[in-house]
């Protein structure tokens, strides 16, 4: 019901096209986008060598990764993005997740009516396993649902992801995966234990791919680290693995949030406030458009998560400055222009903590040239998401809510003449284009500028804005046919007085 309201503009009487366009919806968000997207660090490398670089990873992967084959290419419109794309002959490319309880034959190398002798049953003593949905020609693994959305990314599985597990596994056993999907209420299922045997695993799961055992059954369980299982076929758009590979020149980051940075327009020299930074991948972006020279606060409430971002900063720029501050409460009231100080000032003076954070508890108004808010939101458009997230319309009007405190403190503390954008990773029309609208309205200074030329969709229509207004915002819907991608929304304003 919340997805109908969201696209309620696509109503043809009767509902059908919404009901279709909500059903190509779920559809996507299982899977992964096609593209992987890593955005170079141009403060370090060029594009021209990170490509290089992958050509010959990739090469030097040869055969190790079902045969794939990889296309390495430079994005049309944003020059520091490189998107990779993979085929695979192995791929299960075309498996419906919800419809597939198990290896299926095309993995198996198998004839989808093939119920010979010649398939090896592994459990001739577990005579109800056909009938409780698990297969007889592979043990299986059961990971979490975050873990296994790693893996639909391309990621392998460590083992602390894990739950349970046939008995029996050994090291470099073909085992079959599937992700864990807890029921909200279920008196059905037992409480999931990790380590717990697989024939007491009651819950819903589905059916991921097929990866080999790095050890047996038990050091699965009996550490918190290591590779658990290496994956060999999944189901949903192949994916290349990626896992550390040129971590020093290039991010791997999606595609809508390569475009917010360009978006920003960041130049050398400019003072930028990040007011929610954490992980932190479009600071380091603004970083290396701006050729890290200016001064980038970048923020978050979470001491845990900047002590974590702060390290990620250093090894990419040097324009940087890491703050635990709530940016709910960054706007400071200034009594008189004596007291008032600019950013560089705050920063120099503010006394440093035992964990190496400066102590600061907000700016002055007019500080900063440009400012990127990009606020915790509900995150209805991440991909892949193998469980949507089903909130209620109080929920989702109070992430809106909580969006606008935010708002209230970064418009004060833009310079006029200064830019922000404002982006979330969600579809919910209340946290984009009905905030865009409250920033319009609540904010007269502050003009929607137009990002027509960047990738994306217009905003959708009778959501609060013009026609001209929807044609200025980048929307970007995983049911798009001509980009790939999350589900994601970004403005861009300048404050003109």
């Amino acid at each position: 019901d919340l997805l109908s309201k969201q696209y309620s503009v696509l109503d043809d009487n009767d509902g059908e096209e919404i009901k279709r366009h909500i059903d190509r919806l779920l559809k996507r968000m299982k899977r992964s986008p096609v593209d992987t997207c890593c955005r170079v660090n141009k403060i370090i490398s060029s594009v021209k060598d990170v490509i290089h670089q992958l050509e010959e990873y990739f090469a030097e992967l040869g055969g190790q990764h079902n045969n794939n084959s990889y296309s390495i290419q430079q994005h049309g419109t944003l020059p520091d993005l490189i998107t990779i794309r993979t085929t695979t002959l192995a791929s299960s490319n075309d498996v419906d997740l919800y419809h597939s309880t198990g290896p299926i034959k095309k993995i198996c190398n198998q004839s989808k009516n093939d119920t010979s002798s010649d398939e090896s049953d592994l459990f001739s003593n577990w005579q109800l396993r056909r009938k409780h949905g698990w297969p007889v020609t592979h043990r299986c693994v059961i990971v979490d649902r975050f873990c296994a959305e790693a893996v639909l990314r391309g990621a392998d599985i460590f083992v602390k992801g894990i739950l349970c597990a046939d008995a029996g596994i050994i090291e470099s056993e073909e085992v079959a995966v599937y992700a864990s999907l807890p029921r909200s209420s279920s008196k059905k299922s037992n409480p999931i234990t990790r380590g717990m045997l697989l024939q007491n695993f009651s819950d819903r799961c589905v059916f991921i791919g097929i990866g080999i055992s790095q050890c047996k059954r038990a050091d699965y369980f009996a550490t918190s680290s290591g590779t658990g299982v290496v994956m060999i076929s999944t189901a949903g758009s192949p994916q290349p693995p990626m896992n550390g590979v040129l971590v020093d020149k290039m991010i791997l980051q999606n595609l809508p949030s390569v475009v917010v940075a360009h978006a920003l327009n960041a130049q050398p020299g400019d003072v930028i406030l990040d007011m929610c930074c954490a992980p932190g991948g479009k600071t380091t972006h603004l970083a290396s458009l701006m050729n890290d020279n200016g001064l980038i606060i970048a923020c978050d409430k979470s001491r845990k998560k900047m002590i974590s971002a702060r390290d990620f900063f250093q090894a990419n720029a040097s324009c940087i400055v890491p703050l635990a501050l709530d940016s709910t409460k960054a706007f400071l009231e200034h009594k008189s222009e004596e007291e008032w100080n600019d950013p560089k000032e705050i920063i120099d003076a503010a006394t440093v903590a035992n964990d190496g954070l400066k102590d600061v508890k907000g700016f002055y108004a007019n500080s900063f040239d440009r400012i990127l808010l990009d606020p915790p939101c509900s995150a209805l458009g991440l991909r892949p998401k193998l469980q949507i997230d089903t909130r209620s319309a109080k929920e989702l009007l109070k992430a809106a809510d909580y969006q606008q405190k935010f708002i209230r403190n970064a418009v004060p503390l833009l310079k006029v003449g200064g830019s922000m954008t404002y982006s979330t990773c969600t579809i919910n029309t209340l946290e984009n284009e009905e905030n865009v609208k409250f920033i319009l309205e609540e904010f007269p200074c502050m003009r929607l500028e137009s990002l027509s030329h960047l990738p994306g969709l217009p905003g959708l229509p009778d959501k609060g804005l013009t026609e001209e207004q929807c044609h200025k915002v980048r929307r970007f819907d995983p049911t798009d046919t001509t980009i790939d991608t999350m589900g994601f929304f970004l403005a861009k304003f300048q404050k003109v007085c």
